[in-house]
């Protein structure tokens, strides 16, 4: 080995071996919580807004009257 060159290895090594997949964990976790609170919101919304659609679709076609597709508007928008 020349000079100034070191060989790393023993718990120097295993330390960073630690860091590394401490690091790793943690990226995991937020990426978790990420998911779990935002991808829930997003498929909420996109139900909400498909019932609507629906509700729309059937007043166009006639199969409810003016008077239940304000009420059932309401209720879909929670007023």
């Amino acid at each position: 080995m020349r000079r100034g060159e070191e060989v790393v290895e023993g718990p120097v090594f295993f330390g960073g071996f630690i860091f590394l997949i401490l690091w790793f964990v943690l990226f995991c976790a937020a990426a978790g919580l990420v998911a779990y609170f935002i991808i829930p919101a997003i498929v909420q919304k996109v139900r909400h807004d498909s019932a609507l659609v629906t509700l729309e679709q059937r007043f166009a076609r006639g199969e409810i009257d003016s008077e239940e597709f304000k009420k059932r508007r309401q209720e879909l928008l929670g007023r």
